[in-house]
């Protein structure tokens, strides 16, 4: 695998000067670093083992710079396409989490930042959540991965989000498509967003969904989600951004189960993938899921 030091000693114009190398610890698919050098900032990410199987390495470069056109993603210093890594800025800010959504004005904020993206970025590639759910399926028995119980009305209740939803697919649009609170970083006066690996274009209400989802955002926050994206509330909209976020969570369930199965990072990947399928079932056995699916 190719390291930290490795990676510095590739970069001339960082021969002979200071640097410092701090690791990173908060991803879950690859190795982060922020390295100084003579004062100045950067972001270095090299890919987790078994990533390749998740990323498009050259799509993600592409939607990665065009991101970073549209002033929200990070600017690309040096990229080594061999071995996928990538040396970007390294943005000042607040990480944000979860907990720290919890604000009106952070939350407006951070969507602005994903339609700026949306109308503006020139991606390449799809990334449709049923499309996704197939090839992830494919792996998992491909290579005999466990999977939590109970899986198969899981698969059932996709099938039929699939079939009710590719009827009414709308223009997409280029997307993020994994919008963890930590790949938001708050600069007071604007959002940036970084790691777009599984950048591609989608369904706008699947971003959203995404987005609440992982910030385990309630109904009045969820209505000012679509408020702020749309300009007034559509309940439509509404409604395919709350199925879509239960979706992503079956799509996550996949990926962590595979993540669990090749993952070398020291991290718990079958308790996460168990938590969000749980919490879906949960949700496709509610009056309003029901209500949703009439609706969107």
């Amino acid at each position: 695998m190719i390291t930290i030091d490795d990676v510095i000693g590739r970069i001339k114009e960082w021969n002979n000067k200071q640097v410092e190398i701090h690791e990173l610890t908060d991803g879950l698919t690859n190795h982060n670093y922020k390295v100084t050098v003579d004062d100045q900032h950067y972001s270095v990410r090299i890919p987790g083992a078994g990533s390749e199987i998740f990323i498009d390495r050259d799509v993600e470069l592409h939607n990665t710079l065009s991101a970073s056109e549209t002033g929200v993603g990070k600017h690309i210093f040096y990229s080594f396409e061999s071995d996928n890594i990538i040396v970007t800025e390294f943005i000042e800010g607040t990480v944000m989490s979860p907990e720290a959504f919890r604000n009106k004005e952070v939350i407006v904020r951070a969507v602005k930042a994903i339609k700026e993206v949306n109308t503006k970025g020139k991606f390449i590639s799809r990334f449709i959540m049923f499309e996704k759910f197939d090839k992830y399926y494919e792996i998992v028995k491909k290579r005999s991965i466990k999977i939590p119980d109970n899986f198969d009305k899981a698969e059932t209740i996709v099938n039929r989000v699939r079939e009710r939803f590719t009827k009414n697919m709308p223009e997409l649009v280029s997307c993020h498509n994994d919008l963890l609170g930590e790949n938001f970083i708050d600069q007071g006066d604007r959002m940036r967003i970084i790691d777009w690996e599984l950048a591609g274009l989608n369904d706008p209400c699947f971003e959203l969904g995404d987005f609440s989802v992982e910030q385990g955002f309630d109904e009045s926050e969820d209505r000012l989600i679509i408020e702020t994206y749309f300009g007034k509330f559509d309940e439509q909209k509404f409604a395919r951004m709350n199925i879509y976020k239960y979706m992503a969570d079956i799509l996550w369930t996949f990926w962590a189960v595979i993540q669990n199965h090749l993952s070398t990072l020291d991290f718990d990947f079958w308790e996460y993938g168990v938590n969000r399928f749980t919490r879906a079932m949960d949700a496709f056995d509610s009056d309003d899921f029901a209500k949703w699916f009439e609706i969107a």
